[in-house]
């Protein structure tokens, strides 16, 4: 299940509309890797002092937000491999994301689960391990795991995955495989990701005087488009990006730049009031200049686009299709620090410091991660499997191309759908940039939504930015040291 997060595209009302033959998308999984390393691991021996379920079997408990097709196919073929493993699943909040037979990814504004049901898995796994009694595996999403990490109550993966000799970690993209790491070491381990890149219309861009995405922060970022706008935007148009409120656009800024903001000595953490007042006015003055507007520019005019990609055809395919053949992936402003475009997960497990079968849970998870359950048509995310990327991309050109699979993108106008492919440039293009993948979008959504709450007053004039960065320093801090 996607977090929430903002999806804010040059073709906001635009949609991308994947049919496939039910075959295609309800097989589960292709021929395992001819390779060792591709190959699913073999069964682990349980140890003595493990919990047992029925018939002597070591019994793993795995507490998720949701439990997906992908996951539910991937416990099944890990419990035929390991007879003596019983996984028990606890998810939260049961959905059914897909029919199997018609997969939809809507390009633009998207508030993800509720409210409601997120602060319902937050509390259930808070309760659960302030107790004692959390599953073994937990995935992260949605967690506030600064707080169970300053407790102690994540295990470090480099004590059991890291002295696995039989793990070859160069088979994966490291920097997304071990990005989940901290002063507390290596706490979750990510089975599947997701990018947050900007899409830049590059004739503009360089028409600007250009950019290096790698460093630029946000001062460099709001002066780009204050120049965009003086200039004339892709089709000369004024404003380089809209259809954002202000405060929507800072809540976004602070996702980029949350480690800068809210720092942590200790068990003690602090959010950084001063700088945080200088973003409000930085994001003030975009919107004063004219080179951003809340109004919805649409795909023509809107120079720069940021999107979440949820999987390896968006990143082939939508930067020429909502470019128009003239769109680049860019990396999102950030601190000025050269930190790898950023990436989230909704499914990266952290290891109960308390669990009394951590051999079988790296077992579990080295499985999700092996080439053949990566390479999953099940898995919507990007692989983390370095090999399973490329065949992916590879099995979704092949079917795009003798029509058992068609992409479709809708305008908003209703006029026709236009039929996409991918080339072998396109392919090559995606997989070259996924390993400058490397900074792992850490954030509590929480501290998200305060900033967007108390910001709205200051946008609105209602009051002074010293107010409002003196009102959510004050909220986070409380929240944040509870």
């Amino acid at each position: 299940m996607r977090k929430a997060k903002l999806k804010w595209t040059a073709a906001a009302s635009s949609a991308l509309l994947l049919t496939a033959a039910l075959s295609a998308c309800q097989s589960g999984g292709d021929e395992p890797g001819d390779s060792p390393s591709g190959s699913a691991p073999a069964a682990a021996s349980p140890s003595a002092d493990s919990p047992s379920g029925a018939g002597g079997k070591q019994t793993l408990t795995v507490a998720v937000f949701t439990q997906d097709r992908f996951l539910k196919e991937a416990v099944d073929k890990f419990e035929a491999a390991h007879p003596d493993i019983d996984v028990q699943i606890q998810e939260t909040v049961p959905t059914d994301l897909s029919d199997g037979k018609q997969i939809r990814m809507q390009k633009g504004p998207d508030d993800g689960p509720s409210a409601a049901d997120k602060d319902k898995y937050v509390n259930s796994v808070g309760t659960a391990l302030m107790s004692g009694n959390a599953a073994d595996l937990i995935s992260t999403s949605y967690l506030p795991v600064d707080k169970y990490l300053a407790k102690g109550m994540f295990s470090d993966w480099n004590g059991i995955a890291g002295q696995d000799a039989g793990f070859q970690a160069s088979d994966y993209y490291e920097r997304v495989l071990k990005g989940m790491s901290g002063d507390k070491g290596w706490y979750a381990i990510p089975i599947g990701y997701s990018l947050d890149v900007l899409i830049g219309n590059k004739p503009a861009v360089e028409k600007a005087g250009g950019v290096d995405d790698k460093t630029w922060d946000w001062e460099t970022f709001i002066a780009l488009c204050e120049k965009i706008a003086k200039n004339g935007g892709a089709d000369g148009t004024s404003p380089a990006l809209g259809g954002m409120k202000p405060e929507d656009l800072l809540g976004y800024l602070t996702e980029t730049v949350y480690d800068k903001l809210v720092t942590r000595e200790g068990n003690s953490s602090s959010f950084d009031e001063a700088a945080f007042r200088g973003y409000l006015e930085q994001i003030q003055r975009l919107y004063d200049s004219g080179a951003a507007s809340g109004e919805d520019l649409g795909k023509a005019n809107q120079v720069f686009s940021p999107v979440s990609m949820k999987g390896l055809s968006e990143l082939a395919m939508l930067p020429s299709a909502i470019g128009r053949s003239e769109g680049e992936v860019l990396n999102p402003p950030g601190t000025g620090k050269d930190e790898g475009i950023p990436f989230e997960s909704d499914l990266a497990f952290a290891l109960n410091e308390r669990s009394k079968v951590k051999p079988a849970a790296w077992e579990f998870v080295k499985f999700l991660l092996s080439e053949e359950i990566q390479s999953s048509p099940a898995l919507m995310s990007f692989p983390v499997h370095q090999a399973a990327a490329r065949a992916k991309l590879e099995d979704f050109a092949e079917k795009l191309q003798s029509g058992s699979m068609k992409m479709m993108i809708k305008n908003k106008d209703g006029g026709p759908a236009q039929s996409l492919s991918i080339t072998e440039e396109q392919i090559e293009s995606a997989l070259a940039l996924l390993p400058s993948v490397g900074k792992y979008q850490h954030k509590d959504d929480k501290v998200i939504a305060m900033v967007k709450e108390e910001a709205a007053s200051f946008f609105s004039g209602g009051k002074s930015a010293e107010a409002v960065a003196k009102a959510v320093a004050s909220r986070v801090n409380t929240y944040l040291n509870e």
